[in-house]
């Protein structure tokens, strides 16, 4: 007979089958355990460390069990690509979050997830430490908040395909932004990162699998090969991904940006598998929810799927460059988008608030997380709020949280836009509030100057640059006298003030990033006014005219 040797790896199983027993019999017994993190913990000590093994799989069908109760989720999206806050300033705004409403957040890593293995290249490298991320998990588990991993699986791949290593994948190579759905090799990268992923998200009940703006389906020759349109092999694809999360992960739902079948005939749309794998996330940003989802196609989509989700903006969804969001602007997405959803028969399961830190992986940062917390925290209270509440009652919410002067008439109408009146407030990332007021500022003026200089005044036109033909003491009266001097200063205060600010909410190299984008620009612009003044000024001779025939 062969002893039995009890393993860490079979006491780790042994221990999984235990608690599931045991919930069973609790949940029989009318007293279910409410609280899982007793189970990760568990878990993660014993056996499996990488997480991707039986261990792993079977505390997502326990946390399936566990009984949840169903109020439509409220969800912060944390959009990380290329600038991760830092960690410190995440736990102090968590917290905030949690007062205004939110129960929930989206995380979308891209290449600040530790990957590791034949994956490590796709991470960044200032990407987050492994037990950071679980640290982080455990803040939010702290605050009762559920953690949405969003992993691109299809478009927005840029992060991947953008190296060598994974060039071979893309489906047009002259574009790293999709992966090739006909590609064996595609589908074992992406369960990769899946596994990856979750083996750190052990108890996460949902994931988010991206699939929007896959802009180029069917153009490789191995799909074309396939003699199917671009829409079955859309469906193809999600197909495998969400049948591969649902055998590996039977808790998990998968979720996915809903434009791409947008378009589909309600025909279309039944006749495929995806409303018993997946369930749509349908996003718009603008004040017109109906121009952009018809009726109609809504409620095709209250016919196919189980569950819906909506998805408004923060932030991130103006101009692909915007320094400050629009509060107006996004306070009236969600204003149209809780209109929508009054409209419906069936409820959104979740509603979440996008906030882009970039409109994909090679684009320039737009607004900020931290002067972006006015926006976020409005546009969290209002979805959060009971129907009968007016706009007074939510305004006085937003002062409260941001820990305004009680004097503060804080409204769209108060000013506009409202940077003097959110002076008088001290929430965390007041200070980078007011540093995107004072660049905004600061920006007109540069603009403004070289405007003057360069087109308005007529001493230092291109013609006057071109031949050198000008009056220097017109030249310098101008600059002098439209305070071209303390402007250059300003450029370079402001410099040091931003290194000053930002470093409390960011890594050394988001800050240097935002400095190259939204400052050297100011600098160069006014280094170019000073140095062609100095050259225009120094010129002592002039010729006779006509200047165009010499």
């Amino acid at each position: 007979m062969i002893p039995f040797r009890l393993t860490p790896k079979r006491t780790s199983i042994l221990l999984s089958f235990a608690f599931v027993f045991i919930i069973i019999i609790s949940a029989i017994n009318n007293s279910i355990i409410q609280d899982s993190s007793w189970l990760t913990e568990l878990v993660s000590e014993v056996g499996d460390k990488e997480g991707d093994g039986v261990e792993s799989r079977i505390l997502h069908q326990v946390v399936q069990i566990m009984p949840e109760d169903k109020p439509m989720l409220k969800i912060v999206h944390l959009d990380l690509k290329g600038a991760p806050p830092k960690l410190s300033y995440l736990r102090h705004l968590l917290p905030l979050l949690a007062k205004a409403g939110c129960n929930a957040l989206l995380v979308e890593y891209e290449d600040m997830f530790p990957y590791h293995g034949i994956l490590k290249n796709i991470s960044a490298k200032n990407a987050y430490s492994q037990q950071q991320v679980m640290n982080f998990l455990s803040w939010c588990h702290d605050l009762g908040m559920e953690v949405i991993p969003l992993v691109q699986t299809f478009g927005h791949l840029e992060f991947v395909l953008k190296l060598e290593e994974f060039r071979y994948l893309r489906e047009v190579d002259e574009f790293p932004q999709e992966i090739c759905p006909s590609n064996s090799n595609s589908l074992s990268v992406i369960q990769e990162m899946l596994r990856q992923v979750l083996s750190i998200h052990r108890t996460a009940k949902y994931i988010h699998i991206g699939c929007d703006e896959v802009y180029h389906l069917a153009m490789c020759n191995l799909c074309v090969k396939r003699q199917i349109d671009s829409r079955e092999i859309f469906v193809s694809h999600v197909k495998s991904v969400a049948e591969f999360l649902k055998l590996s992960y039977p808790g998990i739902t998968p979720l996915i940006w809903d434009d791409m079948m947008r378009s589909w005939s309600p025909q279309f749309l039944s006749s495929t598998p995806l409303g018993n794998l997946v369930e749509p996330v349908v996003w718009v940003y603008t004040d017109n929810i109906e121009r952009l989802v018809p009726h109609y196609i809504w409620y095709w989509y209250t016919r196919t799927f189980t569950n819906i989700w909506i998805a408004g903006a923060f932030k991130g969804a103006t101009t692909s460059t915007s320094v400050l969001p629009d509060m107006r602007n996004h306070f009236e997405n969600q204003k149209s988008w809780l209109r929508f959803i009054s409209k419906s028969t069936k409820s959104a399961r979740g509603y979440v608030l996008t906030g882009w830190s970039r409109y994909d992986h090679f684009a320039s940062l737009c607004e900020l997380l931290p002067p972006s917390v006015p926006s976020l925290l409005l546009n969290l209270i209002f979805i959060s709020s009971k129907k009968s509440e007016a706009d007074e009652k939510i305004f006085k919410k937003w002062r409260e949280l941001m820990k305004c002067s009680p004097s503060v008439d804080l409204t769209f109408d108060s000013e506009t836009p409202e940077s003097r009146a959110l002076a008088m407030c001290s929430f965390g990332g007041m200070d980078a509030y007011a540093l995107m007021n004072n660049y905004l500022t600061l920006k007109n003026r540069v603009d403004w100057l070289h405007t003057y200089l360069t087109e308005r005044d007529g001493w230092m036109t291109p013609y006057n640059v071109k031949y050198n033909f000008t009056s220097p003491m017109r030249i310098l009266d101008s600059f002098k006298s439209k305070n071209g001097e303390n402007i250059l200063k300003e450029v370079e205060i402001i410099r040091n003030e931003t290194v000053k600010i930002l470093s409390n909410y960011y890594d050394i190299f988001t800050v240097q990033e935002w400095i190259e984008q939204r400052l050297e620009p100011l600098q160069t612009k006014m280094n170019a006014l000073t140095t062609q003044i100095e050259i225009l000024n120094n010129i002592r001779t002039w010729p006779r005219r006509p200047l165009t025939l010499r």
